[in-house]
């Protein structure tokens, strides 16, 4: 574990509580005495938030709570963690740890780890009534993200980086510092006479971070910043055209299907018509991200261009025409694994469907797609279930509940 000393060179001004006050103004309104929860790794920049929410909070008549999610990838996380609790108990805050038990994969740690740390943090925020998590990020993160896909080919949605707000289920990803340089943090902590943690993982030139902080990049990321604010705005004009063309060109199925209206689509510019469709394909699918853009736009020119749609897939999804519709269905060979379904619990499958068992099913039961070889047993049992408004693509991979190899029930 290295701990950071206060440094005796001249820093920049630190944020004040009025600043910060500020930068929490346009996530209002809250509730009254709102409750919120900040992630702290103990860094500088998480830490230094902990310290002025927790001041804002009080301001307000809430409650704040610290949250450390220990990943137990290094051997000091541990020490660390609790390092953490103790500083920010001297400040009187509230502080739990949150550990992540793995299982740990063989190759993309890092991207597993980031997704397990908000699942926990975002569970233990949903359990107890919190509806805003705070997270550190700030100006210079913003701009080591826009060149960082820049690197990537991204397209304007990603060079506009973080969003200050995530509407999530039941949660808000609150991210107030996004306007303020990492030196500013610092300085504040400073000032309190508070010392910060740094991770060496950072520093790792073998990480895109860690090779941007090595070099000397503070004027592109301040101007990288500045750009993301312009493809945010951007973004904000191109989602509410998205939305509209939506309204009118979709139809959600509660089966867990799409039915895009083509000749409604095809009204759409080209930009617009990919976008939608991506949507369509990230809500069949329970994708957090949208598929390849090479791909999308390929699609995009058929569906627009008259031409006879057949059948194409797309990142987890089948797309089928029929008539002057196509069929946006989840892809047979892509759905997750089935689930063992126990009294008491409550369980995503395949992304898509939340479960809730308020009682048992017995010893064998599951959730898993239906697939031909259940279609055909419940239409043995129900012939009429032949004639259902529903395409078969989209039949065969509706959830199912199984007793070992029988299917007992089909919710829809």
């Amino acid at each position: 574990m290295q701990v950071a000393a206060r440094p005796d060179a001249a820093l920049p001004t630190p944020l004040s509580d009025d600043e910060f006050a500020a930068s929490m103004a346009p996530f209002a309104p809250f509730e009254h005495r709102p409750a919120v929860a900040v992630a702290v790794s103990g860094g500088r920049d998480s830490l230094c938030l902990a310290l002025l929410a927790s001041r804002w909070a009080a301001r307000q008549g809430g409650d704040l709570v610290a949250l450390t999610v220990d990943h137990g990838l290094r051997t000091d996380s541990a020490a660390e963690s609790r390092q953490v609790g103790d500083w920010l108990r001297r400040h009187g805050i509230r502080h739990h740890i949150l550990r992540w038990s793995g299982p740990y994969p063989t190759s993309g740690i890092q991207a597993a780890a980031r997704q397990a740390r908000y699942r926990l943090l975002a569970d233990h925020c949903v359990a107890q009534g919190i509806l805003h998590l705070l997270v550190g990020h700030h100006r210079d993160d913003q701009g080591e993200t826009v060149l960082i896909r820049h690197e990537s080919s991204s397209g304007r949605d990603g060079l506009a980086a973080m969003a200050a707000v995530n509407e999530q289920n039941n949660l808000r990803l609150l991210r107030p510092l996004l306007d303020m340089p990492r030196e500013r943090l610092a300085a504040t902590l400073t000032a309190l006479g508070q010392s910060w943690i740094d991770d060496p993982s950072n520093e790792n030139p073998a990480m895109a971070r860690g090779r941007l902080r090595s070099s000397d990049v503070a004027t592109s990321l301040s101007e990288a910043a500045v750009s993301a604010n312009n493809s945010a705005d951007a973004r904000v004009l191109a989602e509410g055209e998205t939305a509209c063309l939506a309204a009118r060109a979709l139809r959600f199925h509660p089966a867990g299907f799409i039915t895009i209206d083509r000749a409604v689509l095809a009204a759409g510019t080209p930009e617009i018509i990919e976008r939608v469709l991506a949507r369509a394909v990230m809500a069949v699918a329970g994708r957090s991200y949208p598929p390849r853009s090479v791909r999308t736009k390929r699609l995009a020119q058929i569906i627009a261009g008259g031409e006879v749609f057949s059948g194409h897939t797309l990142a987890g999804c089948r797309l089928v025409g029929h008539e002057n519709a196509i069929h946006v269905c989840r892809e047979a060979a892509r759905i997750g694994p089935p689930v063992e379904l126990m009294a008491g619990t409550t369980t995503v499958w395949d992304n898509r469907f939340r479960v809730s068992v308020t009682k048992s099913l017995g010893r064998d039961a599951k959730l898993a797609a239906l697939t031909a070889k259940g279609w055909k047993q419940i239409v043995r049992v129900d012939p009429q279930l032949r004639n259902i408004p529903i395409p078969y693509a989209a039949r065969t991979v509706l959830p199912a509940l199984w007793s070992g190899e029988v299917v007992s029930n089909v919710p829809h």
